[in-house]
Formats: C-alpha cells, structure tokens, sequence
C-alpha cells in the first residue's frame, strides 16, 4: 500500500520491519507480508498511489533471486536459497522499494518511508485500512463512464510478459490484467508523458447498446 501523507509525519528513508526476518523463519514456510510505503511531496496526489503501487512488481523482481507475482492483498513474495544465502534479508525489500521510489517518481516523491510486517496477526489486525483504501479507489471509479470521458487510453505494461499485447482502457473496462484503471492510466500518463499509457481520443459513437467508438 502507497499511503500519501504530510512531509512533516515522514522520516525520509526509514525503513522498519515489524516481525521475523527471513533467518527466523522456519524454511520452506508460507509466511504473511504486509508493506506500507508512506510518501510525501508537494506535487503528489493520492491518484499516484496505485501507480507507484503497480511499480513494486518490477522493482521486487529484479531482485537478483526474488521472485514477486500478485497485486494489492494478493500477492507471493518467494525469496531462493542462493539469494538468502548472498545475504538477502527482508529489510532490503524495503530498501530495493526506497530507491526505486525516490529514483522514478523523484518529480513527485520528495519523502519516503517503508514500513515491512511479517508478524501474521498485526498483518490480519491492519489489512482493512488497505482494504478499505483500494474499495474508495473502486468506489470512485464507479461514478465514472465511458460516455462521460473525451479520452480512452492505451496500455502496454505488460509487454514484458506480451510483447505484442496493448489494451485499450476505458472508465468502465479494466485492462486486461484487471490492475489498470483508466484513473491509474490517467494518473500513469501525467507522471510519465512519454510512458505505457497514452490517451486516444474518442471518437464518435459507432454502437452505443455495445459501447463502441471509433
């Protein structure tokens, strides 16, 4: 969860983990992993958040030995024997997502701050207040049509896994990975001008009972 708050509640870099690290874990286990990414910056806006939440899937994997797939509250973080044994802990989760924040998102991040819990009962104790931050996301987005928006975009994110896939993202039609809303592409497109979301404008209605434009 990216969770945008005021400069002056953020230690800038500091990174806590609340729990066992990877050694006091028994091995080969299934444990529960929570991390809150506390950001503040005068040109940050709360539509950014799911944006530089998306991110964390490529920051994590190219972890050399880490491997990351899921989304919001489900998501599987698998940490190799070789990585652990090159020294790999989970506080550098934390640092990997710090400067990964700070590096792209530096036009809008001007703190930031990482909090990791691998304890299962404060992870189950605090997962509503993500719960309830992606549903007021949703909730929003709901008020939102196709019919009320001058601009579609397009999505090529995922062309790393579908190098010739681009999905077209309209208020009422997620792109395909069910991870991009048209506010995040909106979102995606102000942060990153020349990025994977680019706006397509809509043209007129060619089937209104099927929801078609050209």
């Amino acid at each position: 969860l990216v969770h945008t708050c005021d400069a002056s509640e953020i230690e800038d870099h500091k990174i806590t983990v609340i729990g066992p690290e990877v050694d006091e874990m028994e091995f080969g286990s299934k444990n529960s992993i929570a991390y809150v990414v506390k950001v503040a910056g005068k040109n940050m806006q709360p539509d950014f958040e799911p944006v530089i939440e998306r991110k964390f899937h490529n920051y994590i994997n190219c972890i050399e030995g880490v491997y990351h797939t899921g989304q919001r509250d489900m998501q599987r973080i698998r940490i190799s024997i070789d990585a652990f044994n090159a020294g790999f802990r989970i506080k550098h989760i934390g640092e990997v997502l710090y400067a990964s924040v700070k590096n792209e998102f530096d036009a809008v991040v001007d703190k930031c701050a990482i909090t990791i819990i691998t304890d299962e009962k404060i992870v189950e104790e605090r997962k509503h207040e993500a719960i309830e931050r992606y549903n007021a996301r949703d909730d929003r987005l709901e008020q939102l049509t196709d019919e009320a928006v001058d601009d579609f975009y397009s999505c090529n994110m995922c062309q790393a896994f579908a190098p010739a896939h681009v999905c077209i993202v309209t208020p009422e039609r997620l792109g395909l990975c069910g991870a991009v809303s048209w506010l995040d592409a909106k979102a995606t497109k102000e942060l990153n001008p020349t990025g994977p979301c680019q706006p397509i404008e809509k043209g007129p209605c060619l089937d209104e009972k099927k929801g078609i434009w050209q």
